[in-house]
This record gives C-alpha cells, sequence and structure tokens, in this order.
C-alpha cells in the first residue's frame, strides 16, 4: 500500500503514470516509431557552403557570380611523373589522352567542359591573323614530338602553374560536373576509372579539387554513420550492465535510447535538414547524454528497495521518482541550456541544426526518463540489482553482520575515505582548482582560429595527398575570385582599365601563398604576343581599344568564343580575375583579403570601375569569422542560462553558482589543452567549450542535490555529508560519467580529424567536470558554508534535539527520523 504522504501534485503525477504503465509504454512506442518514419528522408550535405546560410552576402554574390562566369567545382585528376623529362614524354601524354577521353565519358561530367593538356589550345600568329588549335590532336609518338609540345605550352604563361606545374613533372585534368550535387557518385566512379588507368611510365595518379573534397566527405558521413552509433551503443550496453548486472537495468535506459534518437533524428528528416559533417555526430553525443537520468534513477530505485524490501513495484517507482524528478529535471534544463548556446548565438545550419536537435533530444530524453522509466518499473517485479547487494549489507546492524564483515564494497569503503580526504582537505583542493584555471587562462591566451578545408581529411587520406601534391607542384588549389564591374557594355574594351586590372593581378601576386592570377589581360597579352611572331617582347596589352575588339574577333574566327567564358561576360562589362593559392588557411587568407580589400577601396575602385572579392576563400573565410565571433558567444549564453536554470530550480543564486564552478574548470581546462597542444580554434573544436558546459553542469547539479539532501539528515554533520555523498551519488555520476566519457570518446575512431579533436576535448572536460563537482564543489562548500545550507543543517539539528529530549521524557511516538 502506498503511503500518502499529503498527495503533492507530482506525487499525483507519478501515481497516475504507474496506474496506467502499458498504456504510457504503448503512447511512447507509437509517437518515437512515428517520429522515425521520416528516417528515411535524411540526406546528407557535405559541400563547402554546408556552414555558410544561403541568404548570406558572400554566398548569394559567389552564386551570382558562378553563374555569370560559368563556374562549377571540379573534380581534379593530377598525373606526376618524376621521371627526367616530366609528363612531356609519349607515354604520360598519352595517358593524359586517354584520362580525358574517358573522363568526359562518364555519367555527370559535362564532356564540353573537360580541361587538360589534350583539350586546351594554343594561340598562333598567321598571316591571316590568329589561329587557335590543340597543343595536341593525337598523342605524340616520339620524344621530339613530346618535347615540341612542351615548348609550346612553355610559350605559353598562362597554362604554367595551372595547367603544367612550372618543372614539367605535373599536369591537371579538370572535369567540371553537370550537376554538384552528384559529386559523390561522379567522383566514386571517377576513383574506379584512375584504378583502371593505363600507368606505363611510372605515373602517379591523384584525384582532388571541390567536388572530390565534396565526395570524399560523403564517403567519411556514411562510414561514420555505419561504424560510430553501433559502436558508441554497445560500449553504453557494456556499461550499463557492469553498473547494475541485470536485465532491466540495461533494457530501461536503451528504451529511453531508441526515443532519444527516434524523434530526434526524425525530426530532422521530417523538417528537411541534412546531415552535415558536425551533426553526424549528433547520434552519438544524445545515446551518452540519454542514458544518464536512468542510471541515477536505478540507483534511487535500488536504494528505495534496499529500505523498502517488501514494498509493491508501484510503490517503489513512484518513491523514486519523488526523490529523483527534481535532480533529473535540473540536469535536462541546464544541459539544454547548453546546447541552446549553440543554436541562438551561430549562423551557421550545421551547428544551429546541431544545437536545436541536441535540445529536442535532451527534452525527449527527460521526458521519457520521468515516464516511461517508473512506468516500466511498474511492471517489474522488484528485485534487487545483484551489483548492489552490498548496499544491503550496508544497512544492517553490526550484531546482523558476519564476522569480519564491514557492511559496504570496496568501492564503497573508497569512496568514503576519498570524501574524507576532501572534507578534511579543502584549501589544497580548491588550490589545485585554481591552477587548473590560471593554466586554462594561459592556454586561452595562446588560443587561436585557424582551418583549412583539407583538414577535415586524415593527413594519409587520397584526397588530402593529392590537395599536398597539387600544393606542391602547382599553383595550389585554393581560389579567390576578383571580379570587376564596369557600367557599360565593352567597357573592357579600354586599355586604361585593363592595364588597372593588370595592376591588380601584379599587386595580388605579391601577396603570401599567392601563386598565380588569371585574367582576360593574360589572354590579350598573350593574342598581342602571337601576333608578333611570339616575341616575348610583346608579351603586353594592345594599344588601343579597337586593337583589344580586333583580337576577339580573329579568336572567334578559329577559336571558340565560349573559350573566355570564365573570364568575361557576354557583354564585356564584368571580368573575373581568379586567384589561386597553395595554402587554404584562414589565417593565410585572411592576409591575403585584408590587404586586398584595401587595395581595392584605396586604388583601384573609381566611379566607372570596381571589384569586388568572391569565391570559395572568401565563402571560407566569412564563416570562419562567422565562427570566432559565435564561439564566445556560444560560451556566455550557455553559462549564463546555466546559471539561471540552476539558480531558480535550487532557489538560490549561491547555489547557482557553485554549480558554475566545476563546469568553469573543465573549461579552462580544454583551453589549456587547445594552447599547449596547438589545437586551434575551428568548426568541431568551437562546440567543445559550450557542450562541456551544458553536460558538465549535470554531475555538480547532482552533488549539490544529495549534499543538500544529506544535510537535511538529523544524523549527519557537514563532513559525514560529504563523506556519505562518494557511495550514494558518487556511484551513479561515476557511471554517468562513464557513459557520456565513452559516448563521446568513440568519435575518436571517426573519420573525420575535426570530429576526433571535438570528441576528445569533451570527455577531457567530463572528466574535468565530474572530479571537480565531486572534490572542488563539496571543499568549497566546507570552506565557505552557503546559507541554503546550514539552513539544513540547523533545521536538522533542532529536529535531533527535540527527538533527544522527547526519549528522554519517555515519549514513545517520536516523530520519525527515517
Amino acid at each position: 500500500m502506498i503511503i500518502e504522504m499529503g498527495k503533492s501534485r507530482t506525487w499525483r503525477f507519478f501515481e497516475t503514470v504507474t496506474a496506467f504503465p502499458k498504456t504510457v509504454l504503448v503512447i511512447v512506442a507509437i509517437v518515437t516509431i512515428a517520429t522515425a518514419s521520416f528516417l528515411p528522408r535524411l540526406t546528407k550535405d557535405t559541400s563547402a557552403d554546408a556552414f555558410m546560410p544561403a541568404e548570406h552576402p558572400a554566398v548569394v554574390y559567389r552564386d551570382k557570380v558562378k553563374d555569370t562566369f560559368g563556374l562549377k567545382d571540379p573534380l581534379v585528376v593530377a598525373i606526376v611523373n618524376e621521371g627526367p623529362e616530366g609528363v612531356f614524354n609519349p607515354e604520360s601524354l598519352k595517358l593524359v589522352k586517354w584520362l580525358s577521353d574517358r573522363i568526359a565519358e562518364l555519367p555527370g561530367v559535362d564532356a564540353d567542359r573537360i580541361t587538360s593538356l589534350a583539350s586546351e589550345k594554343n594561340i598562333i600568329g598567321v598571316p591571316e591573323g590568329l589561329q587557335v588549335e590543340p597543343f595536341f590532336a593525337d598523342p605524340p609518338e616520339t620524344q621530339e614530338e613530346a618535347d615540341a609540345i612542351r615548348e609550346a605550352v612553355a610559350a605559353f604563361p598562362l597554362y604554367r602553374g595551372n595547367l603544367i606545374g612550372e618543372d614539367g613533372r605535373a599536369t591537371l585534368i579538370a572535369a567540371e560536373l553537370l550537376d554538384e550535387e552528384q559529386s559523390q557518385e561522379a567522383y566514386r566512379l571517377l576513383r574506379e576509372l584512375v584504378d583502371t588507368a593505363p600507368v606505363t611510365n611510372g605515373e602517379e595518379i591523384h584525384v582532388a579539387g571541390q567536388g572530390g573534397v565534396m565526395g570524399y566527405l560523403g564517403k567519411y558521413v556514411d562510414t561514420d554513420a555505419q561504424r560510430l552509433t553501433p559502436l558508441a551503443a554497445v560500449i553504453i550496453v557494456f556499461i550499463l550492465f557492469l553498473c547494475y548486472r541485470n536485465l532491466r537495468g540495461v533494457v530501461l535506459p536503451l528504451l529511453v535510447v531508441g526515443g532519444t534518437l527516434g524523434v530526434a533524428m526524425g525530426a530532422m528528416a521530417a523538417a528537411g535538414k541534412p546531415i552535415y559533417t558536425i551533426t553526424n555526430a549528433l547520434p552519438v553525443v544524445l545515446i551518452g547524454i540519454a542514458v544518464a537520468d536512468s542510471i541515477h534513477i536505478l540507483g534511487q530505485y535500488y536504494d528505495e528497495l534496499n529500505l523498502r524490501p517488501k514494498a509493491q513495484a508501484r510503490e517503489l517507482a513512484i518513491r523514486t521518482m519523488m526523490a529523483m524528478w527534481r535532480p533529473v529535471t535540473i540536469t535536462s534544463l541546464t544541459t539544454i541550456a547548453g546546447f541552446t548556446g549553440i543554436y541562438l548565438s551561430s549562423s551557421m545550419p550545421p551547428m544551429k541544426d546541431f544545437g536545436l536537435f541536441a535540445t529536442l533530444g535532451i527534452a525527449t530524453a527527460m521526458l521519457l526518463s520521468l515516464v516511461a522509466v517508473p512506468a516500466g518499473l511498474t511492471l517489474l517485479k522488484p528485485r534487487m540489482s545483484p551489483a548492489l547487494r552490498a548496499a544491503r549489507r550496508a544497512s544492517k546492524t553490526p550484531d546482523a553482520q558476519k564476522p569480519g564483515e564491514t557492511g559496504e564494497s570496496r568501492g564503497a569503503v573508497m569512496g568514503r575515505r576519498i570524501g574524507r580526504a576532501v572534507a578534511e582537505n579543502p584549501k589544497s583542493v580548491l588550490t589545485l582548482g585554481g591552477l587548473v584555471i590560471a593554466a586554462g587562462v594561459i592556454g586561452l591566451s595562446q588560443l587561436r582560429a585557424d582551418e583549412a578545408p583539407i583538414d577535415n581529411f586524415q593527413a594519409d587520406a587520397p584526397i588530402a595527398i593529392a590537395d599536398r601534391v597539387i600544393n606542391e607542384l602547382m599553383n595550389g588549389t585554393t581560389t579567390l575570385d576578383v571580379v570587376i564591374e564596369t557600367r557599360e557594355a565593352e567597357a573592357l574594351f579600354e586599355p586604361e582599365r585593363l592595364r588597372r586590372i593588370e595592376a591588380l593581378q601584379r599587386f595580388i601576386e605579391g601577396l603570401p601563398s599567392v601563386r598565380s592570377t588569371v585574367s582576360i589581360v593574360d589572354y590579350l597579352k598573350q593574342m598581342n604576343q602571337a601576333l608578333f611572331d611570339n616575341d616575348a617582347d610583346a608579351y603586353e596589352l594592345p594599344e588601343t581599344a579597337d586593337q583589344v575588339a580586333q583580337y576577339f574577333l580573329l579568336y572567334s574566327m578559329s577559336g571558340d568564343p565560349t573559350d573566355f567564358q570564365e573570364e568575361v561576360d557576354y557583354d564585356y562589362r564584368l571580368a573575373n580575375l581568379r586567384v589561386t593559392m597553395n595554402n587554404g588557411l584562414y589565417s593565410n587568407e585572411a592576409k591575403v583579403i585584408a590587404a586586398l580589400e584595401d587595395y581595392i577601396d584605396s586604388q583601384f575602385n573609381s566611379d566607372d570601375m570596381t571589384a569586388r572579392l568572391s569565391g570559395h576563400a572568401t565563402v571560407h573565410y566569412n564563416w570562419m569569422n562567422q565562427l570566432l565571433s559565435g564561439h564566445l558567444v556560444s560560451v556566455l549564453i550557455s553559462l549564463i542560462a546555466v546559471w539561471v536554470m540552476s539558480s531558480l530550480t535550487f532557489r538560490s543564486a549561491i547555489a547557482g553558482t557553485l554549480t558554475l564552478l566545476p563546469v568553469a574548470i573543465s573549461v579552462f581546462l580544454v583551453y589549456a589543452l587547445m594552447g599547449a597542444t596547438g589545437i586551434r580554434l575551428a568548426i568541431g573544436t568551437s562546440m567543445s567549450a559550450a557542450i562541456a558546459i551544458g553536460i558538465g553542469v549535470d554531475f555538480a547539479v547532482h552533488a549539490l542535490d544529495r549534499l543538500i539532501l544529506l544535510a537535511g539528515d538529523r544524523a549527519k554533520s557537514l563532513d559525514e555529508a560529504i563523506e556519505d555523498l562518494f557511495p550514494t551519488t558518487g556511484r551513479a555520476l561515476l557511471f554517468n560519467f562513464l557513459t557520456v566519457f565513452f559516448g563521446f570518446g568513440v568519435l575518436v575512431s571517426s573519420q573525420v580529424p575535426g570530429l576526433i579533436r571535438f570528441g576528445s576535448l569533451v570527455a577531457v572536460a567530463v572528466s574535468a567536470s565530474f572530479i571537480a563537482s565531486m572534490t572542488v564543489l563539496p571543499a568549497l562548500v566546507k570552506l565557505l558554508p552557503p546559507s541554503f545550507l546550514t539552513e539544513q543543517f540547523r533545521i536538522a539539528k533542532a529536529s535531533r534535539d527535540i527527538s533527544v529530549r522527547w526519549e528522554r521524557l519517555g515519549i514513545s511516538d517520536a516523530p520519525d527520523r527515517a
């Protein structure tokens, strides 16, 4: 029979839940299945634009530029020959031709937009004017023919470094895609083609390019999705079984996990949100978080069963939830606050989605912990966990214990010793905490934000190797576009404007890591040189606008007018200047863009002609800037939200501040680690601090809540309360910590380096939060007892004194002290 205890609203709520346990579980199953039914709709987005809102000015303008000049992200094949002739030998040039022809036949590849030595054209001066012809129609048969091709290419400065390496060891084949969303399949087909290529002269073939990056990231996402979530589930099952060593201790938490994943990921699919590289880790994160409340609830359930071994299942479930609903709610709300900070502070779709759907998942886990778990416990026959049988021995009186029996497990005895050491040495514990914070401040001062898109790949991944090869032997893989706009059609025929573009190119070529610039100016200079018998001194711009117009006309007689589509628009009013760099780090892009914007504003722009930056480097630069501005904001929002939530639930600003102390130590430890090891602030690592706040505060909340409960025990002093914290809540917190630690630790096996660093940093932060919650928090409470805690001790002491007086007076109806 359930004791009424005044029947508060909370009690009546759990009475209702446990009165209809099967109905509750059926409703949970229906909602989970209905939401999870949207999962097949999930898509993935591995494009470079994923981290920028589609409406961001840099993205809008970049897309406009791509449409205007027909720019697309190509797949790039690099052919390298380390022999004495480089790639200019018959066998290597035959390979170039073979690959160019076969790539044009691949599904999804634009056969008319293949750029290679086998497709590009030479500009030759003839008596009739200009002649535009391929460097070779058929591959050469002799070395002399190959040498002639080398000389022709060498006389075309535009191609040096862009199509052919400066030393002739490498050449590129660029293939544009008809649909960039099919890049993963196109990349797979290209890799298969490369594997069958007739390599006969020691050539090496590498596949890279923006299309390759998207394709390879898609492969990473698929591989991680197939491995990380099942691995996390297996680890969590093992920890749960280790914790309770029975079936219910595994099944009930997994019920919460299943519902959490079904609702969160199903809602993501229903909302049309794709899986990004970052959100691919969301299921793993939610698994680690979702089981935490169940562990604490089951721990309290077995405590209740230990005290009331003859109680009915429903009564035990209600009593358990009456003790646990408050800490479960508090910890869930504070964790939600941490992830809300990420959502509110970021404008990047992947990070906003991570924060939003993590929040939804945690809210779902909280609801299921408060409803599904007590419903499940009600249906199960009360049975003590084999792992907690020592707790029953602890409840025996000394007379009832067997000789030599301590009544506690070795873990509980060890926990008491640690608690006693903390209570006796609070200053030493706080000093260690202060040292961690000091190290974190130093680490924060050394922290720098930097990342290159290629950092998303393992160093030994083929795409990363290809990127290094192209950056070393060619002009590079990072591109920046400078779009020149004039007011009138054919305004770019004017030599004065062309010379200003030429001066802009010379300035850019002096900036860090810039290897080349290409614009319509270079083609006009090449045409001028061809018309003057290929005289090197004639590699200069025509002198009049009429000459410029005539050059374009002459070119069109034997060449394709669309050959200049990527450099100038149809009306000759807009021009694109492409900059190529061999360093894609944000820090390098920032230097180039800052210097270039200053030059454009101070020396280039005028009423009749202006320039504006675009391209991948500009988009990357802008989203890294947003990352920097959003990082500290997300940490600040998370801290404030967690403090407010803790203060309101504990009804004490001091209590809210106390819960933040272990979290602060963990965050500073993350910064100290990043500063000491040179880990840069990037996409994955930027979320570490905010997530560490949301998750790490759970340990502090449970520890403080238990201290308040122990303070109300009339038989406890403050030292005894701290000592008792470890074998009771400490055990549940330990397994809570292990599930979260290994949940994030699973990310170390990810294919994406950013996720590896993210998982490692959060795992370290969670460890610090757990240790600080069990040591620094009690030490601070001991050294500076807060008023809300001392009031509990005062009430308990008064109650104890009254009981003693009643006993002395022989009153038998003294209040129950249980």
